[in-house]
């Protein structure tokens, strides 16, 4: 799946919002960066413990992930930015007495954050910022020896973030932000079948918990400086 096919809609989205603003009138940049999240996965992690305490099997409980994301942004004003994120999400485990038997809950976020910044006269502001995103699983289950079961499904979430900004040199920022994630997928297929057609209870899959990033940020400077 393409992130612009996410990215740009969400930023189009953003200048609706703030039509009185000429378009050469707005900064717009983009960012990178790495990224730690935890994750709740109470389903997951407690049929991960059902299957240790049984069936002899010694999963770790996916409890984070490391990752990173690119993002697309602009500021229509010094106070004010709107972002559009991609950020991959890549939680995981192991069996450690299988070699080869594993579980990957990975998934594509793709988000939109409006973040405020509180007045500075220096070369760091800091600001808080919330958004919602938009989340699409696919994971799969392995077993050396048998076909590998594909895990899917998509949800809505929502985030809010504090955010600090500084800057490097004219047109680079480093940005650092902590928050929480509230995000789950609340019906996950397994070999593309949901819950009513396995016949058993659902299964969600819950990203929700607290997530921090850090990065480089550039700018595109236009007729208007708005940093």
């Amino acid at each position: 799946m393409s992130t612009k096919k996410w990215l740009l809609p969400l930023l189009a989205a953003a200048v609706v919002v703030v039509p009185a603003v000429p378009a050469h009138a707005m900064t717009w940049g983009g960012d990178v960066f790495g990224a730690f999240s935890t994750h709740t996965m109470k389903d997951w992690n407690d049929a991960i413990d059902a299957s240790n305490s049984t069936s002899g099997t010694n999963f770790d409980n996916v409890n984070n992930s490391f990752g990173g994301g690119i993002g697309l942004r602009l500021q229509p004003n010094p106070s004010w930015m709107i972002e559009g994120t991609w950020e991959p999400l890549f939680p995981k485990t192991e069996d450690k007495n299988a070699a080869g038997d594993k579980v990957s809950l990975s998934a594509n976020s793709f988000q939109g954050t409006g973040t405020y910044f509180f007045p500075s006269q220096g070369k760091g502001k800091f600001g808080l910022g919330a958004g919602i995103g938009f989340y699409s699983l696919n994971g799969k289950a392995e077993s050396p020896g048998s076909p590998s079961v594909k895990i899917g499904g998509n949800g809505v979430g929502f985030h809010i973030l504090g955010t600090g900004e500084w800057e490097v040199s004219p047109g680079f920022d480093f940005f650092g932000a902590a928050g929480y994630r509230m995000a789950k997928i609340s019906d996950t297929e397994l070999a593309g079948q949901n819950a009513a057609a396995r016949g058993t209870p659902k299964i969600e899959t819950d990203f929700s918990g607290f997530t921090a990033r850090a990065g480089l940020a550039f700018y595109m400077k236009g007729s208007s400086d708005n940093r």
